[in-house]
């Protein structure tokens, strides 16, 4: 199934049911805003492992309390920076994903967000945070990362 029907099937299933008893219960994940490449790549990394829940994201005014498990890339999130990984790293490690684009999506979230005085060295990765970066929602708001994840999408798919 590919990412962008998963999420609109997400929102489609949220305004089918609601008011409804039989809708699945959803897992929200949620991070302070603005999003940054490397909560995006968390939100794509948690879209690649099977779950029975939808998953729906949520970017919060900064300072906002975030459970620690709904929490991507915030200090009480499991899915956060650490001294030796990027919080997409993080998730990827602990959520065990496997897919061919993650070497090229590991350089590109280690250069920007630990090296980000190399971009000029990485066109290709200036090039998709510079993508990446029109297509992130501008407020805080439930959802609207559909477009920045189909970018990653494509971002994978020119590394091929």
């Amino acid at each position: 199934m590919k990412l962008p029907l998963l999420v609109r099937w997400v929102v489609a299933m949220a305004l089918v049911g609601a008011g409804q008893h039989a809708v699945a219960a959803e897992r929200l994940m949620q991070t302070w805003h603005p999003w940054q490449m490397d909560s995006v790549l968390v939100v794509w990394a948690l879209t690649q492992v099977p779950r029975a829940q939808p998953l729906v994201v949520e970017s919060v005014v900064r300072g906002t309390p975030i459970p620690p498990e709904q929490a991507i890339d915030t200090p009480e999130s499991p899915y956060r920076r650490n001294g030796r990984r990027t919080a997409f790293e993080e998730a990827v490690r602990q959520t065990g994903v496997s897919h061919p684009c993650l070497p090229r999506l590991h350089e590109a979230v280690r250069v920007v967000e630990l090296a980000s005085w190399r971009k000029p060295e990485y066109p290709a990765v200036e090039a998709f945070e510079a993508r990446l970066r029109r297509l992130i929602p501008s407020q805080p708001m439930r959802g609207g990362l559909d477009a920045a994840l189909e970018e990653v999408e494509k971002y994978c798919k020119e590394g091929k």
